[in-house]
């Protein structure tokens, strides 16, 4: 056999195998948190996020992260601070630790390049995309989860407010809704949070002002700041709790509606440009083939 031709089969294999690790490392959207002896009280086990390939990678690139640490600009370390914290994962990676993968996907990425004999220019590109491929993960991973909060937080609350005027207390319903939670929910694990932190001595309204900070949502800064005032006035959690329910499944009705709008409008240019020609084909073609041989 041809020895370009084996080089070549090599390449090949070489790029399947690089992708289907990548792509089997990447971090999932949903699954089960997978339970570890002793980790239950431990922050990064309350918030059950994956920092998947970024994690695995870390002990190859832990060298570099002094050095990021030094050369890092501070709003860029700030702006990944708050990305990774919103993320869930800021006990997993800190901002160094962020930036030094990012080399390392530089590298590797060049390395790919390299390996299939590409032009400078290619690899120049393919160093561009493993530079900016871990944060476009990284505001994606922060921006879903941020919707994911929102999205279940009338469910949650609604449990909260029943549980509360059952009788339980705010921390006893959090614990309850944590028991019977299944699955990952996000909210949850913020409330999870919340409770571990009030349990180590931290006052209810610093860690509701914690829990806004992280998830840094309108929808979370206006539930933390209600119940903060009602834990300084004395209200009835309960009440307050079930308006707030209220209150989120209207906007989460209005933002559909919202989207739906939206999406009608995103539509008509498409429309126009794609599928009007083809209509106006169809049902004019005929007069004007007609017109252009029977003259």
């Amino acid at each position: 056999m041809d020895v370009f031709l084996l080089k070549d089969i090599g390449l090949l294999l070489f790029t399947v195998g690089i992708g289907g690790a990548v792509w089997g490392l990447l971090p999932r959207g949903s699954g089960k948190i997978a339970k570890r002896e002793g980790a239950a009280d431990r922050v990064d086990a309350l918030l059950g996020e994956s920092a998947g390939l970024a994690a695995l990678l870390r002990p190859g690139y832990a060298f570099l992260e002094p050095l990021a640490a030094r050369l890092t600009p501070p709003a860029y370390k700030a702006r990944l601070a708050r990305y990774l914290t919103t993320a869930g994962i800021d006990r997993i990676l800190a901002p160094e630790a962020f930036v030094s993968f990012q080399a390392a996907m530089l590298v590797i990425f060049c390395l790919l390049g390299l390996a299939l004999q590409a032009k400078a220019s290619t690899v120049l590109l393919f160093g561009a995309m493993g530079l900016l491929y871990p944060y476009w993960w990284l505001y994606d991973k922060k921006t879903l989860r941020q919707k994911n909060i929102t999205r279940s937080m009338p469910d949650v609350v609604d449990m909260l407010a029943l549980s509360t005027a059952a009788g339980l207390d705010f921390q006893a319903g959090i614990k309850r809704i944590r028991d019977l939670a299944s699955g990952r929910d996000p909210f949850v694990a913020e409330l999870a949070l919340v409770h571990h932190n009030v349990t180590l001595g931290m006052s209810m309204e610093d860690a509701l002002t914690l829990m806004a900070a992280r998830v840094d949502t309108p929808e979370m800064h206006s539930f933390a700041s209600i119940l903060v005032q009602a834990q300084k006035m004395g209200s009835s959690i309960a009440d307050i709790l079930k308006d707030q329910a209220a209150r989120m499944r209207q906007d989460r009705f209005l933002a559909a509606e919202r989207a739906g709008a939206v999406a009608a409008q995103k539509l008509l240019l498409p429309m126009v440009l794609f599928l009007f020609p083809i209509i106006f084909g169809v049902v004019f073609g005929p007069f004007v083939l007609k017109f252009l041989y029977n003259r």
